[in-house]
């Protein structure tokens, strides 16, 4: 545990007063918790983090008109920064795992019993992560779902046609039907039978979803490819 000798301090970041007053007296009857600081907007949030650090943040993610998301990736940057554990009424795996790879050492219900929440916090304390039993599965499920969309992406890009490549980097360039038809000088014809093949074959829905999925797994444009080509000089290949 890297709290001192007095006992920890908790910063309670909520905007539900009635539970934030109630959870901060319910922590202090615990044994080894000295302190529960509260605060109900990030800005509050951060004079108490700047004037007084806690030895850990207890943090909602959804605030008034504010989202903790900010105030997390903020201590996720600080090398000093105390560990936060989200305190949500959100169990939905894209959230949890977002927070995680935000820099959250745990995820906790705000049902969650007291003594599970205690525990959680020496957890944390003591240089660890916590999930909540309940939540593994539906998070590894996420992850494991994202895995296989991303290997199936990867096939995808693998197995294209060498014209159904440059169709597609031509699309990710920003070109229309007509400019790609002319660009590489075929019918509108072969163009729109690519471009099906492709919304297809990627389980997109639209000339836009397509070019977005093509992006997000590397797929340059042809102009791209073209300037790093008259940078490189005309031995470089891509």
């Amino acid at each position: 545990m890297t709290a001192g000798d007095a006992g920890a301090v908790i910063l309670l970041v909520d905007d539900h007063r009635v539970f934030a007053d109630v959870l901060g007296e319910a922590l202090l009857e615990e044994r080894g918790i000295a302190r529960v600081d509260r605060a109900s907007t990030l800005d509050a949030a951060r004079a108490l983090l700047a004037a007084d650090p806690p030895d850990l943040v207890l943090l909602d993610l959804v605030l008034a008109g504010e989202s903790g998301f900010e105030l997390l990736g903020e201590l996720a940057r600080s090398a000093d920064a105390p560990p936060v554990i989200v305190l949500s009424g959100s169990s939905q795996p894209h959230l949890i795992v977002k927070a995680l790879e935000c820099g959250a050492k745990g995820w906790l219900s705000k049902t969650t019993r007291l003594d599970a929440l205690v525990t959680a916090v020496w957890q944390v304390l003591d240089g660890q992560m916590y999930l909540a039993p309940t939540t593994l599965r539906p998070v590894l499920n996420h992850l494991l779902s994202d895995l296989r969309r991303r290997d199936a992406a990867a096939g995808f890009v693998a197995d294209l046609t060498p014209r159904e490549l440059e169709v597609l980097r031509c699309l990710v360039s920003g070109m229309t039907r007509a400019e790609v038809a002319k660009h590489l000088f075929v019918s509108m014809n072969t163009v729109r039978t690519h471009v099906q093949s492709l919304l297809r074959r990627s389980d997109q829905h639209s000339a836009l979803a397509l070019v977005a999925f093509a992006r997000s797994h590397g797929v340059t444009g042809i102009d791209e490819i073209e300037d790093r080509r008259s940078i490189d000089g005309p031995g470089s290949s891509y």
